[in-house]
């Protein structure tokens, strides 16, 4: 995708009460609209990478997204599945990646997707079927690596996410609402303007910077548009915002995870936890969940900052105002990109992957076709090779990434039977008696404070980790404090 701050700025139009500090509505178009629900499309690695490198708005870690992040950057390779899992995690993938390449301003910094063969293709054994990568220089059955790229029929580029020459009102909030005089006067009323004399119009402009801020801002603030062109501070008035706790929800789910507790008894907070490879991996996959599959897994739940109203502003818009139905439907229903994985407790499933096939065109230098082996071009299609029995030339392709690699079993990103510590703030560690001591000396906690609870992890806690972890520092004490007063209770 494109690099950060190459792209012309945006003008945007806001309503500001006059002698306040407080922006009503702004007024924009597809452009600046494209933008902010592109946010709901982002991996929560790359906002945490984002966030901490671009953003102006301090301090520059979002929450414990950001502890995470690092904790998976300092992970030794021994304790990783394969040698693609530290990517897969630090710089995930778009599953909407085809409709931002457009953006007027486009923050996600990912690489885009692409496909590689056997650099060695046309020596390599006549066997079925021939092995594919989105990630370079994995290995070939040959031994080569695919390390040759080839152009997939289905990577087309779309035109963002709304339908041009339609304008919109954007709230505080970050409520997305098409542009109408009934519901400009809502707004107006439900902010005590009486006369439009009390309201001034400014235009401001948008770099990237900006956005990225803007991003940040939405995570931790309910008055966003105010908080970023009004306020100009970095950012005092941010760092001052009561941070929410988890929403009291049900969640459904099959999935469980046995993890043990440390708690101090003293304050009930939980020190750490100690689990095997798949609490580990749970908690680094949730950098690969897109902002807008946040939101949809705590629906109806209190979202942080003014996500959750982006969100809904999307769930709410008619699917008349989107290019097409299927883009309203991937908003609404988020996924992960291909070849990810979410493990067994959050329900959001990976992006279908069609069966593909390598469509190979042979042709001497006269134009008539010889040997099947010797290529002249190749490209991905999901042509049914059955169907169409004409295709002689279509070999079918086998993906060797992480998640569907032999060696990995499709098991996730780290590797067992480790045990990990995981600290309240979401440091994840090999666990050992020394990284144990050290961290209670660090602490100057006692071992006479500490007590020892096994939980049970499922679905509900699974999404309370994740809201606690981008709108508190002590994700796990809140996360699970519905199971730790449960057992105080018993």
């Amino acid at each position: 995708m494109a690099a950060v701050g190459t792209e012309q700025p945006l003008t945007l139009k806001l309503m500001v009460i006059k002698g306040k500090k407080k922006v009503v509505i702004a007024e924009a178009g597809k452009e600046f609209v494209d933008i902010l629900f592109s946010f709901l499309t982002l991996p929560l690695g790359t906002i945490a990478r984002l966030v901490r490198e671009e953003s102006l708005v301090q301090p520059p870690e979002v929450a414990l997204l950001s502890t995470l992040y690092q904790s998976v950057q300092n992970l030794d390779d021994g304790y990783l599945c394969t040698d693609t899992c530290r990517e897969m995690l630090l710089r995930p993938r778009n599953s909407m990646e085809a409709y931002c390449r457009s953006l007027k301003i486009n923050i996600d910094d990912t690489e885009p997707t692409e496909y590689f063969v056997c650099k060695n293709l046309v020596n390599c054994p006549e066997k079925s079927p021939v092995f594919i990568s989105s990630f370079k220089n994995k290995k070939c059955r040959c031994g080569a690596l695919l390390g040759k790229p080839i152009s997939a029929e289905t990577s087309c580029v779309f035109d963002g996410f709304i339908k041009s020459n339609v304008r919109f009102m954007i709230t505080d909030d970050l409520k997305v609402i098409p542009n109408s005089l009934d519901e400009m006067v809502n707004v107006l009323k439900g902010s005590g303007i009486k006369t439009m004399s009390s309201v001034n119009v400014m235009s401001v402009h948008i770099t990237k910077n900006q956005v990225v801020d803007l991003l940040k801002c939405c995570l931790c603030s309910k008055t966003v548009l105010t908080d970023l062109f009004l306020e100009k501070l970095p950012n005092e008035r941010l760092l001052k915002k009561k941070r929410i706790a988890p929403s009291d929800f049900k969640a459904k789910g099959s999935g469980k995870i046995t993890v043990k507790i440390m708690q101090r008894k003293s304050n009930g907070k939980i020190v750490f936890t100690e689990g095997k490879e798949d609490f580990a991996d749970f908690l680094s996959s949730l950098l690969t969940i897109p902002l807008g599959g946040m939101a949809h897994l705590m629906e109806g739940c209190c979202c942080v900052g003014s996500v959750d109203e982006l969100y809904k502003s999307v769930v709410d818009l008619n699917e008349d105002y989107f290019i097409s139905k299927g883009v309203k439907y991937n908003f609404v229903h988020p996924v992960l990109a291909p070849q990810f994985k979410l493990g067994n407790l959050l329900p959001l499933r990976c992006n279908y992957v069609p069966n593909y096939f390598c469509y190979i065109k042979c042709y001497d230098l006269h134009g008539h076709r010889y040997g099947s082996r010797s290529i002249a071009s190749c490209y991905l299609t999901s042509i049914n090779k059955t169907v169409n029995s004409s295709l002689e030339s279509c070999v079918p392709l086998k993906f060797v990434d992480p998640m569907s690699d032999t060696s990995n079993n499709g098991k996730g990103y780290l590797k067992g039977p480790t045990t990990y510590m995981v600290t309240d703030d979401l440091v994840v560690t090999p666990s050992s008696s020394i990284s144990v001591m050290s961290l209670l000396t660090s602490m100057s906690i006692s071992v006479d404070d500490l007590e020892e609870k096994v939980v049970s992890i499922g679905t509900e806690e699974g999404v309370r980790i994740l809201q606690a972890s981008l709108s508190s520092t002590s994700a796990l004490t809140l996360g699970l404090s519905h199971l730790t007063k449960e057992k105080e209770e018993k």
